[in-house]
């Protein structure tokens, strides 16, 4: 299982990275068989997906960061694969998921010594909060004293439990 940290290249990119104020603009979750789970916004889709591939409807070009977890255990990773299923058509939080970041509102109380994120459930996910809500359901967290709704894609760089596996260049549909 990796998380996959794109460095977008399109318009809705674009968007995204200017608005959180880094080169990261889309999280996703690789599963060990190559299909990814990702929060996505297109023309055609809307929604938490499953597609077959890094690559599905990226624009070709776009630089992935692929970064491993070597610490979460295998009951973990089959927990939150379990969990994303779960999450499977929600919509997208595209304004959302950036207002957020811009105005600095919380969708709900926050105190960092008693958060529960059970107690979290949207009904619209932007892509890195889902990727890292979904970790924090099992008891993984990337950060501390963060909740899900403040994580943009470039904010998930920073956690020290990501190891960089590889660097790869989207082909496109696939």
């Amino acid at each position: 299982m990796r998380v996959l940290q794109y460095e977008g290249i399109s318009r809705l990119s674009q968007t995204v990275r200017f608005f959180t104020w880094n080169r990261t603009s889309h999280t996703a979750v690789e599963f060990d068989d190559g299909r990814v789970c990702e929060a996505w916004k297109s023309r055609e889709e809307d929604g938490v997906r499953i597609v077959s591939s890094l690559h599905s409807q990226h624009t070709p070009g776009t630089i992935v960061k692929a970064y491993t977890l070597p610490e979460l255990t295998a009951m973990q990773a089959e927990d939150y694969t379990l969990w994303l299923i779960g999450e499977l058509g929600k919509p997208y939080a595209l304004w959302g998921g950036i207002t957020r970041f811009v105005t600095r509102r919380d969708p709900q109380v926050y105190d960092p010594q008693n958060f529960k994120i059970g107690d979290y459930n949207p009904d619209a996910w932007f892509c890195s909060c889902l990727a890292f809500a979904g970790l924090m359901q099992v008891d993984f967290k990337l950060l501390d004293r963060i909740p899900p709704w403040r994580v943009s894609p470039g904010i998930i760089n920073f956690s020290p439990r990501l190891k960089l596996d590889e660097i790869l260049c989207t082909k496109g549909a696939a």
